[in-house]
C-alpha cells in the first residue's frame, strides 16, 4: 500500500504505496501570482493559509482514494512524546520508540496561479429588454439590468521524486477553473445561482486532480470486471470519477524494459474505445462502453478531458469530419 506522511507548512508531507511509500513535499506559493481579493477571510493569510489549507485538502484526496496510507510527520515532537510515554510504560496503548515507517517518494507542490475574474454585462431596459420583463420587471429594472459571472483559477505545478535515487518521476502543471454561475441584479435587487466560497471549491477540484495523477500513476484505473449486461466495473469510485466522466480504455501488451537500468519505459498498448461512468460508489465506479468494442477485466483506462469530448460531441453535431 502507499503510504503519505501528512506534514505542516514548515514541513514535507508524504505519500507512499501499498507496494512503495511516498512522501508529499511541501506546497509553497508563488507570491507574485497570488490574488486572495474578493475572497471574505477577514484573518486569511493569502500566502500561509492558503497553501495549509491546499495541503490538508490534497491529503484528504489521497486518503479517500483508498490505494494509499498517510503517514503523520507534521506532529513529529507529537508522535516521539507518546512513543516515550509508551515506552516508560506510562501509557497502556502504543509501542516503543521508533519504527516510523520510511518513504520511497517525495511528492512537491509549488502554487503558482490562484486568482479570479469578473465579467460584468450591464444592459439598459428602456427599451426590448425591458419588454420580456413584462411591466413589474421594467419598474424593477429602473436602474438597469447587469449581470456578472465570477471565474476563480488556480494552478499548482506537481512534482515527484524517488527517494532513494533522487530521480524525477513525474512533473506536471495541475489547473482548475471553477465559475460562481450567473449573478444578476435587476434595479439593484442582486440574486445569484453560483457556488458559495468558489475561492475553497477551486482549490478542492486541483487537489482532487493532482490526488488522481499521484494515485493513478502508481496504480493505474483499470477494468475489474463486466457484468451480464455489459456494464464495466472500475477499481476507484467517487474521490476522482463522477456520473457522466468520459474515459478511454486501453489493451496493455509486452512492457518495454532498458536493459542496463531495468527501468519500465512503457508498454505496447492498443486503444479499445471509450466508456462513460454512470455510477460511483466510494470504493467503485461502473461504466457503460459508447461503443460495440469487447472489453475485458484487465483493460487500463485513462481520463478523456470534457473539453474535449465536447468539443467531439460539437464537430458531430456539425457533421464536420476532425
Amino acid at each position: 500500500m502507499v503510504r503519505v506522511m501528512s506534514l505542516n507548512d514548515d514541513a514535507h508531507p508524504t505519500i507512499g504505496s501499498r507496494t512503495a511509500s511516498s512522501s508529499i513535499g511541501g506546497i509553497d506559493v508563488s507570491a507574485q501570482n497570488i490574488s486572495c481579493e474578493g475572497w471574505d477571510r477577514s484573518t486569511y493569510d493569502c500566502n500561509q493559509d492558503l497553501a495549509e489549507g491546499f495541503r490538508r485538502m490534497l491529503e484528504t484526496s489521497i486518503i479517500k482514494a483508498g490505494k494509499m496510507d498517510v503517514m503523520e510527520r507534521g506532529q513529529l515532537t507529537q508522535i516521539l512524546e507518546e512513543q516515550g510515554l509508551a515506552a516508560s510504560g506510562l501509557t497502556a496503548a502504543g509501542g516503543g520508540l521508533g519504527g516510523l515507517t520510511g518513504v520511497d517518494y517525495l511528492v512537491i507542490g509549488s502554487v503558482t496561479r490562484f486568482g479570479a475574474t469578473e465579467d460584468q454585462t450591464s444592459v439598459s431596459t428602456s427599451s426590448g429588454v425591458g419588454s420580456l420583463l413584462g411591466r413589474r420587471g421594467r419598474q424593477a429594472a429602473g436602474g438597469g439590468l447587469s449581470t456578472s459571472k465570477l471565474s476563480v483559477s488556480m494552478g499548482v505545478d506537481l512534482k515527484v521524486t524517488d527517494v532513494a535515487s533522487g530521480r524525477i518521476v513525474v512533473a506536471d502543471e495541475v489547473s482548475g477553473t471553477v465559475e460562481t454561475g450567473s449573478a444578476f441584479s435587476v434595479g439593484g435587487v442582486q440574486q445569484s445561482s453560483g457556488s458559495a466560497d468558489p475561492f475553497a471549491d477551486v482549490q478542492r477540484v486541483v487537489a482532487t486532480r493532482i490526488a488522481e495523477a499521484i494515485v493513478t500513476s502508481r496504480i493505474p484505473v483499470k477494468v475489474i470486471g463486466v457484468q451480464g449486461d455489459g456494464v464495466l466495473v472500475l477499481n476507484y469510485g467517487d474521490v476522482f470519477f463522477g456520473v457522466g466522466d468520459v474515459l478511454a480504455a486501453y489493451s496493455v501488451g509486452e512492457s518495454f524494459v532498458d536493459p542496463d537500468t531495468g527501468e519500465v519505459l512503457g508498454s505496447d498498448e492498443q486503444l479499445i474505445g471509450q466508456v462513460e461512468i454512470v455510477s460511483t460508489t466510494s470504493k467503485l465506479s461502473r461504466a457503460r462502453p459508447l461503443d460495440d468494442q469487447a472489453y475485458v477485466a484487465g483493460a487500463v483506462l485513462r481520463r478523456i478531458p470534457k473539453e474535449a469530448t465536447e468539443s467531439s460531441s460539437k464537430r458531430k453535431k456539425s457533421g464536420s469530419a476532425w
